[in-house]
């Protein structure tokens, strides 16, 4: 039995924590806002500056790929410097993009891209020791959830509103207002963070080199680490490219192509919402992963195949869903492995999300330089969505960790 999930559930439920909630979940908007942010807008882009399509991808590629090279690190960060200073610097970094307009070459735009990724990463990593300090066991999917949900609203509305925006006021000007959010969620969350009573300080808690190195041994985290490679490596990369492709294949406009894309993160907002609440009634967590897995390949094949109504946009839902649905599961999986702590989750979350985003960033790139070389994305697009199956193979070699989380609850 978890200490941990122990001393969360009989720690008082305050009603503070959904003040607290409201602030990472604006922060976890405010990250979803900028992340693809790009995506919609890489063939403006791409004529700004004068580069290829590998280049340009380097924008969302070599944002997974900073936020997988920092997780780790700010997740040790975070446990010396509290999660208030973590979660207000990483706030601070997530705004870079409002450097935009004055990034005057593609190196300019792409370091800000970097200063973002390693503010995603430090909001990544600190806030689950807030999440387990302050809610009880029971609350933990449903809030991991509605964190996730935040995130991809925060996609969906700028695939939406991105090439719009950039047609009225231009590309890198959009990018400056989704960075306002940002800082708008930072200066929140430094007015109401405040530490929970009866427990210790959030302002900086003891890590220990063991924790690292026992999550790094831990079978279920390496298993999840897996999982999350091979289906972000599909995620991300759909949603770098597909607004490209309809663009260049189907010859839709940019406006067409980002609400097509807009479709997918809306969708993805369904399945977040149906990840966040299932696993309430269903105290199981590896069918989620096995089901996603068998699922995004299949899903995948439909959304670039054909520009026929009746194929693509099922297909673009179904995607979105299934893209979506085991993300709140991966944040809560940690959360109820045995002898878990607030400050091992945080260090155990950081490496599957490194794993997930290293993927993250080949895997795009991948997808853009075979482009380059075959004058087509089918191949690209294709290996990308197969490698979506090593979540489904994960979930079922992986420890089952719902169970014994619903028996905690038991009184």
């Amino acid at each position: 039995m978890s200490t941990t999930l122990h001393t969360t559930e009989a720690a008082p439920a305050h009603s503070y924590r959904w003040v607290i909630e409201g602030s990472l979940l604006l922060l976890q908007f405010s990250m979803g806002l900028s992340f693809l942010a790009v995506a919609p807008l890489f063939p403006l882009i791409i004529e700004a500056y004068g580069v290829n399509r590998a280049t340009a991808s380097l924008l969302v590629g070599g944002t997974s790929l900073g936020v997988a090279a920092a997780l780790i690190p700010c997740s040790v960060l975070a446990t010396r410097l509290g999660t208030r200073w973590s979660l207000a610097l990483g706030g601070l970094l997530m705004a870079s993009m409002a450097l935009a307009p004055l990034a005057s070459s593609f190196a300019l735009l792409l370091g800000a891209r970097v200063a973002f990724a390693v503010g995603a990463a430090t909001v990544l990593s600190a806030s689950p020791p807030v999440i387990m300090r302050w809610f009880p066991v029971r609350e933990l999917p449903l809030v991991n959830g509605v964190n996730v949900v935040a995130q991809s609203l925060g996609i969906t509305l700028s695939m939406f509103l991105g090439p719009r925006l950039a047609v009225s006021i231009g590309w890198d000007v959009a990018l400056f207002a989704f960075a306002c959010v940002t800082l708008t969620a930072t200066a929140l969350w430094l007015l109401t963070a405040r530490d929970p009573e009866g427990t210790e300080s959030l302002g900086g808690a003891t890590f220990r080199m063991s924790d690292l190195v026992a999550t790094l041994h831990d079978r279920a985290a390496l298993l999840l680490g897996v999982g999350m490679a091979g289906a972000l490596a599909a995620n991300v990369s759909f949603g770098s490219w597909l607004p490209a492709y309809y663009n260049e294949q189907f010859g839709f406009s940019l406006e067409q192509a980002g609400t097509v894309a807009a479709v997918l993160a809306f969708f993805g907002i369904v399945g977040s919402l149906l990840g966040s609440t299932l696993p309430v009634r269903f105290p199981r967590r590896r069918p989620f992963l096995v089901v996603a897995g068998l699922l995004i390949p299949v899903a995948a094949l439909g959304a670039f195949a054909s520009a026929e109504p009746w194929l693509l946009y099922p297909s673009v839902a179904v995607l979105g869903v299934v893209s979506w649905v085991f993300i709140p599961v991966v944040f809560t999986i940690p959360m109820e492995l045995p002898r878990m702590t607030p400050e091992r989750v945080g260090v155990t979350t950081a490496l599957v999300l490194t794993a997930g985003n290293t993927s993250g960033f080949f895997a795009p790139l991948a997808v853009g330089m075979l482009r380059d070389m075959t004058g087509t994305f089918t191949a690209g697009l294709g290996l990308a969505a197969l490698l979506a199956l090593g979540l489904a193979v994960a979930g079922w070699l992986m420890p089952e960790t719902g169970v014994r989380a619903a028996n905690e609850m038991e009184p």
